[in-house]
């Protein structure tokens, strides 16, 4: 587990404050860097038919915003979609350091606590967990936020405060109608702000399983050649071990994709579902 798990590296203190930096905090900021140093140099030339690291970014970007976001924010879609686009290449970025053996190379030259420096910060649930919060919180604002605006045309300001996060809540459960709708609305409305909460937990605790399991995967496998024996029963296991390894770190590099997707993907259906209540 040495190489998934945070490692305390130094700590900062600001008058009464202590704050305990990890490997995993600073492969956030690196992550962060990545993105404002990359992203910037492969956009700088403005070209009709963009090659190279332009057109990947490009075709990604393009893919995103036409077959995921639209589709479901339709005429929101340019207001969301320079955060969709931030959050994509943010874990897409933080999966790939992830695969990059940094702390290992680090430990050829370096002993101590600069041999821990590396690791993927998406197999940190606080990692997880903040990018999770802050969809939850972006969610409902925005539900919120249609909300008051789609009142403001119809009352006063003050009263549109206080009807716009009102209704958006109330729409947020299963109409019923008659007597039993009455009877049945608290709880449907306790079940469905739970399951709001649960959908945002979910992407937190999907992209943590799913990098830690992968990571931890090739920690096994290549902890068989350590457990072997001898040398007839080490040499094949080694092979084994070292060609399963690459096959999985190949299977990890699709995931990291994939991950970085399926969260942004699924980020878009919740935006969609808080500000188009109506379907």
């Amino acid at each position: 587990m040495t190489h998934v798990v945070a490692h305390d590296l130094f700590e900062i203190k600001i008058g009464s404050l202590s704050i305990m930096v990890n490997n995993h905090m600073v492969m956030v900021t690196l992550t962060a860097l990545i993105m404002l140093i990359l992203l910037p140099f492969a956009m700088r030339h403005h070209r009709e038919v963009p090659i190279g690291l332009q057109n990947f970014f490009e075709s990604i970007c393009v893919y995103l915003r036409d077959e995921v976001a639209r589709p479901l924010l339709r005429d929101k879609t340019d207001r969301y979609i320079s955060m969709i686009w931030t959050t994509f290449f943010f874990i897409l970025f933080a999966n790939l350091l992830g695969l990059i053996p940094i702390n290992a190379v680090l430990g050829l030259f370096f002993e101590g606590k600069a041999a821990e420096i590396g690791g993927t910060a998406t197999t940190n649930i606080y990692v997880t967990g903040a990018l999770a919060a802050f969809v939850f919180v972006m969610v409902h604002i925005s539900g919120m936020w249609f909300s008051f605006c789609h009142e403001r045309t119809r009352c006063s300001f003050p009263k549109a405060c206080v009807l716009g996060p009102m209704l958006y809540l109330y729409r947020t459960v299963p109409h019923v109608e008659g007597a039993i709708g009455v009877l049945l609305f608290l709880p449907l409305f306790i079940l469905e702000s739970t399951g709001l909460l649960v959908k945002c937990v979910a992407l937190a605790i999907r992209l943590f399983a799913n990098m830690l399991a992968g990571h931890l995967l090739l920690a096994v496998l290549l902890l068989f050649i350590a457990m072997s024996k001898t040398w007839t029963v080490g040499i094949p296991v080694a092979i084994a071990s070292v060609v399963g390894s690459v096959a999985s770190s190949f299977l990890e590099l699709f995931v990291a994709f994939l991950q970085a997707y399926i969260f942004t993907f699924l980020m878009s259906i919740f935006i969609g579902m808080a500000i188009h209540q109506e379907h």
